[in-house]
């Protein structure tokens, strides 16, 4: 038997020092509390008494000491259940190395939630938590308490999958069915960058029993939905909400609304998208996003123009009044991304309906009015209404496109040739169409006035050589505020039209001054005014 005996801090003690320094930190005790209590331990372990260790013991009545094994709290991957389903294979492949972008995280995911409830008829919830430990907390826990261990480990894959909600990005879609159920559909994603554990948190769920017609719609709109979130989850977020739109080709879902925050785009590049929410209901339609460099708001009227203006009137329409933000756009010099966004989400609003889907049920403008009742029986009407054959007379004179307000706000850039900020500035832009629809009491027929307006507020300042420097004082300013109004009166007489005319209202003014050693040292105006009536009929 071989005997070592140490009256200090021997090569043992060190090792178990050094291991000590390396423990296990709970949640909840910072890095330097973890730090004094390796010191702690530490010398402890100098100042004890003199220490037998038995190597090679030959009798029983000698203490051999083995190493103990604890289990590592390195770098952790943590499952809230059982991960046996095609969800959890996507949740892992959403998880890899590759994955940055929140498209990249989001892939797959939502259209498999709702195809899974589809399928199933029942709801599923998921988290995935990826723990990796800071540099001064990676190591094991020493020691041969078992429980405490387990404890440990418990704690930590509890921490770990609470982790995942906090500062998480969220994508929230509620469905609303016309039978009274709701689907509800939560996506949460975190890159563990806020305080937060890297991770992913799934679920989807419905309020009651959905019957087969309502599965297939969910089913119906897995594809919409992962299209939607893979354009809106890129650095530069794109909108494709067409696979959305037709949310009710079916006739059995009366709403939709999805909702997504983003509280870790960074501020300091522009365009990075914030908040997004879609509405889709059976009166409007709506589209509001906030990124880091403005926001933008789309509310439709969801129910196409009665009398139905063609679907070749319709896109007419569109594309007409998409140039019309374009010409607004470049006198402006508004942001170009935020534009685009504008223009998609008008286009996609806008659009006509698909040949087969059914008119929205519950809609009061896809009805004639009410018959008023008494006692059981119809009274006749006394609001004149119009033929088949007068309504669209009466639809070819307007715009073709559905009422609606829309406008947005933001910061825009201009880089030079050698990728310096050469131009910087803001434009705030509305447009919106209101038209009504009232008896005529002097023609026995029917008044509608349809008006169109737009407003466009900028500035921007630009340098004179490659690089805008506004602190040094000198750089062109410039400023564009326009203004217009389109208002299109018709007067109906029994089964024709008796009047129809158009008038515009239009002002604009565009403004520039050289500013030198921040004085304006020339300035410059160019105003334009002019109003006129065109006759339609």
């Amino acid at each position: 038997m071989t005997l070592i005996t140490s009256t200090g801090a021997g090569v043992l003690d060190r090792i178990a020092a050094s291991r000590t320094t390396s423990t296990f930190r709970p949640a909840g005790m910072t890095a330097q509390a973890a730090s004094a209590a390796a010191r702690t331990a530490s010398t402890a372990s100098a100042s004890s008494a003199a220490t037998r260790i038995t190597l090679e013991a030959t009798s029983d009545s000698d203490l051999v000491y083995a190493k103990p094994k604890a289990p590592g709290f390195g770098p952790q991957r943590f499952w809230a259940n059982a991960r046996d389903d095609r969800l959890t294979e996507m949740m892992t492949r959403n998880s890899g190395k590759d994955a940055l972008s929140l498209s990249d995280r989001w892939r797959g995911l939502g259209g498999g939630l709702l195809k899974q409830l589809a399928e199933t008829g029942t709801g599923y919830k998921q988290t995935l938590a990826d723990y990796v430990p800071a540099a001064d907390a990676a190591g094991a826990v020493e020691g041969t308490d078992a429980t405490a261990t387990a404890a440990a480990a418990a704690a930590l894959q509890e921490q770990s999958l609470g982790g995942v909600s906090t500062n998480a990005a969220e994508v929230n879609l509620k469905i609303q069915t016309r039978s009274g159920h709701t689907v509800e559909l939560k996506i949460g994603v975190n890159n563990g960058d806020q305080g937060g554990t890297r991770g992913l948190q799934v679920e989807v769920k419905s309020s009651g029993a959905l019957s087969s017609a309502e599965r297939q719609a969910l089913s119906a709109l897995s594809d919409g939905l992962d299209q939607a979130l893979e354009g809106l989850g890129e650095g530069a977020p794109t909108l494709d909400l067409s696979g959305l739109t037709g949310f009710d080709r079916g006739g059995v879902l009366s709403g939709l609304d999805l909702k997504i925050e983003n509280p870790n785009a960074p501020a300091d590049v522009p365009g990075r998208m914030q908040a997004f929410s879609l509405h889709l209901g059976t009166d409007t339609k709506s589209v509001n996003m906030r990124t880091t460099s403005g926001e933008m708001n789309l509310e439709v009227d969801a129910t196409p123009p009665k009398g139905a203006a063609n679907n070749g009137q319709r896109w007419s329409a569109i594309d007409q009044l998409l140039k019309q933000i374009d010409t607004a756009a470049d006198r402006g010099h508004a942001d170009a991304a935020m534009t685009k966004s504008f223009k998609d989400a008008f286009q996609q609003l806008q659009a006509p309906p698909v040949d087969d889907a059914p008119l929205n049920a519950g809609s009061a403008k896809n009805a004639e009015p009410p018959v008023a009742k008494d006692d059981g029986k119809p009274i006749t009407p006394t609001t004149p209404t119009m033929s088949d054959g007068l309504r669209d007379q009466v639809q070819s004179l307007q715009s073709g496109l559905a009422d609606f307000k829309a406008d947005f706000s933001a910061d825009s850039q201009r880089t030079s040739r050698i990728g310096s900020i050469q131009e910087a500035g803001h434009a705030d832009y509305k447009i919106s169409q209101t038209t009504t629809d009232r008896p005529n009491t002097a023609t026995g027929g029917r008044s509608v006035t349809q008006s169109q307006t737009e407003e466009l507020d900028a500035h921007f300042e630009k340098s004179r050589t490659f690089t805008l420097d506004r602190s040094k004082g000198n750089y062109d300013a410039y400023t564009v505020k326009d203004s217009k109004t389109v208002t299109t009166l018709i007067d109906t007489v029994k089964d024709s039209v008796s009047r129809a005319m158009r008038k515009t209202d239009e002002q604009q003014l565009k403004t520039y001054s050289r500013i030198e050693d921040f004085k304006p040292t020339e300035h410059n105006e160019w105003p334009s005014q002019r109003s006129f009536t065109e006759r339609l009929r």
